[in-house]
């Protein structure tokens, strides 16, 4: 129903003014009932003044008749002498001459002496004597309920000279006093109580049904603080006056809320009728604007939609002002998305910066043809790049990224198709199959006539192939592969390589070791293998190796070199350092609650020797155990150190310090191992098991054995040959003074268990190895 311009413009014009109309109507009316009660709450304060006055009127004239009466001669002397009748007729005369309905006289001590009223007794003015012996004062002027009536009482002392009695008048709060208030003032008035005898209206100018609805009021007079207050079910506005000083007597003037109420229920009906009349005014209103927006909207939403569905759109018929404009804009609009569409499609098929096939288009052209053509895919890179960007700058190395992309057009034989993969890599697909030889001059045709920052630059490309039949692999499998052959081609001599069979399946073999190896450290599928370390000079074993290994639930057994080096490239190393550490250090606890001093030496990878937190890891460890630092060892390699030989040999020396004991592992295999030897704070060197394998056979191997314990024992450092396989060798390296070996001529890497079972036979039976050496 609102779904339509014309719908929702009414609609928001109508509400937007009844929004205002009700609002300026309910401050309006809000304002004018406010209004109209502060006129009723003013008219009953003047109301209660005038009350007020004609009290204070009638009190001063008891007051002065009182007082004549009270200072007559011939009145003090009756009562001086007593005479009732004399002392009564005075009285009645002088009430009659103000028309009190009641004259008293009291003895100084408050007992009553006569009245007009019969009714009346001393307990009843009691408390008006009491009063007047507390302020000490001659007159007394209150208003008091006695014996059921409610008087305007004034008591003026008799002194002959001292005070011989007490004389009072008073007039009556009665409906006549009550009609007289309400003829001056308007409004009705009750007199009311709140006297032991119970809630009373005494007077009241109200209907006697209205009176009843009062007298649950009563107890709650003294809460309105003598405040304007609503009454009978809103009927009346009320105020209520307190005539006494004990608060038993009331007056509460009534302001009928009709009254007031009247003016300002004409005025609602008035503002409801200017409303209504406004309301179907704006609806008319609103429809007519509605129509004259919508209509040219219309044909204009029309024409979008047109454009927004591609379809040949009209023509516009000519409109003016703001839905000209409108018109004319969309018609450039439509003109701009064509030029735009153009553009993007380009751009989502083609690199930006060599204007190549991008990875998405290479891939849908290759999804065509895998599946019906003989297809030859060739993956390029251009070998150091990196250094080219780093050298010359980024903008020569696109100037040189483009002229790759121009040759690339320009090879023969021609390819299908040129892609950009990303960074220096390129894709060239062939409708038939390569050899190598068409490689070798695609290669050659690559290699020279470029020119950057205006100087020849010769390059060198790695191409990885892959000749594909029709049908045999999607898209996604086809580039990964291609990929595969490029890492190949990269170690080649030649920097070309085909696809192979299976080398799918060692990349996936990879791709597993790398999923899978967290896991396996989390769930214990990897342990740990100990092998000795003899001491030739003291003939007895008190150190080992530890040697990860892994039995994979599906692959069986990952050689520890193919692991690490996953783990190492990956960034994963430091969770196998780290469970390692932790494995061997608790062994070594167990050890130790046996008796055994054992040390076992752990190898660590480059990317621990840069971790700085490395030396504060092993002493928190060491200290959790509750071992000394010469338990563990640790073994480096020349390649490791000479990743960052500053930080590493830092790191090296705080481990030092803390007393654990360092080696270089495979000593004599890297190419600057004496350059930093003299540097490095290690207490031993190993020298690998290349050189001790084949020791006996090879004199050479001898001599750099010889030559290397010579230097290292000159440095002060100890010397371990690794790879001790027989008799022989045992002989020559206790001849060059070796000072421990290892190798499995005494024992291959053990489990826990039954290192501690080899321990305990080779201290048993430590010298027939050697005396069997001796004997041959």
């Amino acid at each position: 129903m609102f779904d339509s311009l014309r719908s929702r413009l009414v609609v928001s014009l109508v509400s937007l003014l009844t929004i205002l109309a009700l609002a300026s109507g309910l401050a309006t009316l809000n304002a004018m009932k406010k209004d109209s009660e502060q006129q009723a709450q003013q008219v009953l304060k003047v109301a209660a003044n005038v009350f007020l006055q004609a009290l204070e009127n009638r009190a001063d004239q008891l007051t002065n008749s009182v007082s004549i009466l009270a200072s007559d001669f011939g009145f003090r002397r009756a009562v001086a002498t007593a005479e009732q009748e004399t002392v009564l007729s005075v009285l009645e005369n002088h009430g009659s001459r103000v028309n009190a309905d009641l004259v008293l006289l009291l003895s100084p001590e408050g007992d009553l002496l006569t009245s007009t009223s019969t009714d009346l007794d001393s307990t009843d003015l009691k408390h008006v004597f009491l009063q007047n012996k507390v302020n000490q004062s001659s007159t007394v002027n209150d208003i008091l309920v006695l014996a059921g009536n409610s008087y305007q009482l004034v008591l003026v002392a008799v002194k002959a000279p001292q005070t011989i009695a007490w004389v009072g008048m008073g007039f009556s709060l009665n409906r006549e006093l009550a009609e007289q208030i309400k003829g001056i003032t308007g409004l009705d008035i009750s007199f009311t109580t709140n006297s032991d005898r119970g809630n009373q209206t005494l007077h009241s100018t109200l209907h006697p049904s209205i009176q009843q609805s009062l007298l649950p009021l009563l107890p709650n007079l003294a809460d309105t603080k003598q405040l304007p207050f609503s009454s009978n079910e809103d009927q009346f506005l009320s105020l209520a006056l307190t005539l006494d000083q004990q608060q038993l007597l009331w007056a509460v003037l009534h302001y009928p809320s009709a009254r007031w109420l009247e003016s300002y229920q004409q005025t609602r009906h008035q503002l409801l009728f200017i409303f209504g009349v406004s309301l179907t005014l704006a609806l008319l209103l609103a429809f007519f604007i509605a129509r004259s927006i919508s209509q040219p909207l219309r044909l204009l939403s029309d024409f979008a939609s047109q454009i927004g569905q591609g379809l040949n759109t009209t023509e516009l018929p000519l409109a003016k002002g703001e839905i000209g404009v409108l018109g004319n804009t969309l018609q450039k609009m439509q003109l701009d998305i064509r030029s735009r569409e153009a553009e993007l499609l380009f751009q989502a098929e083609h690199d930006s910066l060599t204007g190549l096939k991008n990875r998405g288009a290479a891939e849908r052209k290759m999804a065509e043809l895998l599946s019906t053509e003989h297809v030859a895919l060739l993956l390029l890179n251009i070998k150091n790049f990196r250094h080219i960007n780093d050298a010359l700058g980024f903008a020569n190395g696109d100037s040189l990224l483009q002229q790759m992309a121009q040759r690339l057009h320009q090879l023969s034989p021609k390819p299908l198709l040129a892609a950009r993969l990303g960074g220096d890599e390129f894709l060239l697909l062939y409708s038939q199959y390569l050899s190598a030889m068409q490689l070798e001059q695609l290669q050659q045709q690559l290699h020279s006539g470029y020119l950057l920052a205006d100087s020849p630059l010769s390059l060198k490309t790695s191409i990885g192939a892959y000749n594909i039949e029709p049908g045999s692999v999607h898209a996604n499998d086809a580039i990964r592969r291609l990929d595969i052959a490029l890492s190949h081609a990269k170690q080649q001599p030649g920097l070309l390589a085909f696809y192979q069979q299976g080398q799918d399946e060692s990349h996936q073999r990879e791709l597993t070791i790398l999923r899978d190896l967290p896991g396996a450290l989390q769930q214990n599928q990897l342990f740990v293998m100990y092998q000795p370390k003899v001491d030739l000079r003291e003939k007895k074993c008190s150190s080992a190796e530890a040697l990860i290994r892994w039995i994979h639930p599906e692959l069986g057994f990952v050689p520890p070199d193919e692991f690490i080096k996953l783990a190492e490239h990956s960034g994963n190393i430091a969770l196998v350092t780290e469970w390692i550490l932790t494995t061997v250090v608790s062994q070594l606890a167990l050890w130790y609650q046996q008796g055994r001093a054992i040390t076992v030496a752990v190898n660590l990878s480059a990317h621990d020797l840069t971790n700085p937190q490395l030396p504060t890891h092993i002493a928190t460890l060491l200290k959790r155990y509750q071992l000394p630092a010469s338990v563990l060892a640790l073994e480096v390699t020349e390649g490791a150190v000479m990743q960052d030989p500053k930080q590493v040999i830092q790191i090296l020396t705080e481990l030092r310090a803390m007393g654990i004991e360092l080696a270089i592992d495979d000593f004599g295999t890297g190419q600057s191992s004496l350059a930093y030897l003299k540097q490095l704070p290690v207490h031993e060197v190993k020298i690998d098991r290349a050189f001790i394998k084949d020791i006996e056979h090879n004199q050479d191997d001898a001599l750099i054995v010889s030559a290397t314990t010579q230097l290292a024992h000159s440095l002060g450092l100890k010397v371990t040959a690794e790879g001790l396989e027989n008799y022989a060798g045992l002989a020559l390296l206790q001849r060059y003074h070796c000072d421990k070996v290892q190798g499995y001529f005494f024992s291959k890497p053990l489990t826990a268990e039954h290192f501690s079972e080899w321990l305990q036979q080779f201290s048993k039976q430590s010298p027939q190895w050697f005396e069997q050496e001796i004997s041959q």
